[in-house]
């Protein structure tokens, strides 16, 4: 399938998805403390990296979710506001190929020069505005190469350090359900209800992971401070919605 087929399937599967799945709280979670971080309607409380505008000609806002377009020249999208001890959910949906991401606990000064070529064919094609950070990656893990290790680059993982185990994953061109918890040190990921992995930030362990990738290169990764929410764009179609978090 080329570029421009994968593109024509996601404004088809985008539009019947419908406007009617709002991004709302129910009475219960407004009581316990949630709140909305996407209208359904406006990009407000999202924003460009290191503060610049929302990036209108990369994200779209149409029937009630926030997506990828075809020009990925304004990088990934950003929460206004940082968040150190949250519950983080929300709902995502990619194409069969898909790669996309959801990152958090990320420092304004991490972008992708710090780990990428500054010359060179790489750094050409490379977005220099993609964020660096905790990953909770998203893939249409049947299209994974199986190689060795290659379940730290499926969905659930944090991405290069930690692969998911008991996974519940609905096939690209369904919803998934998405959740993160950070208290203190403490991380989860989990995936459509089953918790998939869990880490303590800071740790030795954590860290020894961190020097043997390629985030080696950024400084105090790994250790825990109040960072950005960040959508990622990998230059394939993504949709998001229902994003809600509560602090703790």
């Amino acid at each position: 399938m080329t570029r421009a087929s994968i593109w024509v399937l996601a404004l088809a599967l985008c539009a019947s998805a419908g406007a009617s799945e709002l991004n709302q709280l129910t009475e219960a979670e407004a009581k316990a403390g949630w709140k909305l971080l996407f209208d359904g309607k406006t990009s407000a409380g999202w924003q460009g990296p290191k503060g610049l505008p929302f990036p209108s000609q990369t994200w779209a806002i149409e029937d009630g979710l926030i997506q990828t377009r075809t020009d990925p020249s304004g990088g990934d999208v950003w929460s206004t506001e940082r968040y150190e001890n949250f519950e983080l959910e929300l709902d995502f949906k990619i194409l069969p190929g898909g790669n996309s991401g959801v990152k958090y606990l990320v420092q304004p000064e991490w972008l992708s020069p710090h780990f990428l070529p500054t010359d060179g064919p790489v750094a050409k094609h490379h977005n220099s505005l993609s964020a660096v950070g905790p990953e909770y990656q998203i893939y249409d893990d049947p299209t994974l190469p199986k190689t060795p290790g290659w379940e730290l680059s499926s969905t659930g993982g944090f991405y290069l350090l930690y692969a998911p185990e008991n996974k519940k994953l609905h096939p690209a061109g369904e919803w998934n359900h998405l959740r993160i918890l950070v208290d203190g040190m403490h991380v989860e990921h989990w995936l459509n209800g089953a918790k998939l992995l869990q880490y303590e930030l800071g740790s030795d362990e954590l860290l020894a992971r961190v020097e043997k990738t390629k985030f080696r290169k950024v400084p105090g990764f790994g250790i825990k401070g109040p960072g950005y929410v960040v959508l990622q764009h990998h230059d394939h179609p993504a949709w998001f919605k229902n994003i809600k978090i509560r602090e703790r």
